[in-house]
């Protein structure tokens, strides 16, 4: 059913529009969640210019922060490229929502997760879960020796050593795996994203 009422809002400047054509390599989205007037999502989309500062591509209100809403959203983003290959790249958080409208408009793009939220939520976790203040600390070193695996061999070997680390906590074992580790592992562990040209940009957060 057709409606006249406005639900969503797409808004650029033309100067971001001719820096976006000219830097398209990778792009960051980020979105915030109910912090306006309005209290409705924010989705900020921003690119990375040569020199490595970052310019602000577009901004999208939401109604809701569902798929068919960031699909709209980034079918809008589209139409403002001049050109689309297999090199860009695109940095968000782990929104299942945002994820999967960015296989449907842009599957030629490598969508790469937010390595700081990631690892705010794991430490948020392991905190939440390990009851001593050592054991935590062994614990996110072991994390973070898995995240920056160079190898796959390097990657299977941390994960190996991860798991008798965190024997005592099987929650929390389950949390890394399912959460991150079995389905969104090429998006954030280093052996995977060095394929793509990231420019160095491994997290939303600015």
């Amino acid at each position: 059913m057709s409606s006249e009422v406005v639900s969503d809002v797409f808004w650029t400047h033309p100067d971001s529009v001719k820096l976006l054509n000219a830097f398209h390599i990778v792009l960051l989205m980020d979105n915030i969640y109910k912090t306006n007037k309005y209290r409705l999502p924010l989705l900020e989309i921003v690119g990375v210019i040569s020199t490595g500062l970052i310019l602000s591509v577009a901004f999208v209100v939401l109604s809701n922060e569902r798929e068919y809403n960031f699909v709209w959203a980034l079918q809008k983003l589209k139409g403002l490229l001049l050109m689309v290959d297999h090199h860009e790249v695109i940095v968000c958080d782990r929104d299942l929502a945002l994820m999967n409208a960015i296989s449907i408009v842009f599957p030629e793009f490598h969508n790469l997760l937010c390595r700081f939220h990631i690892n705010k939520n794991v430490k948020a976790r392991c905190k939440m879960l390990v009851n001593t203040t050592k054991a935590r600390d062994v614990i996110m070193e072991a994390w973070e020796n898995i995240i920056d695996s160079t190898n796959v061999r390097l990657f299977e070997d941390c994960v190996k050593h991860f798991e008798p680390v965190c024997e005592p906590w099987s929650l929390f074992v389950e949390y890394v795996k399912k959460t991150w580790l079995i389905l969104h592992k090429e998006k954030f562990v280093k052996v995977w994203i060095d394929n793509f040209m990231h420019l160095g940009n491994l997290t939303s957060n600015r």
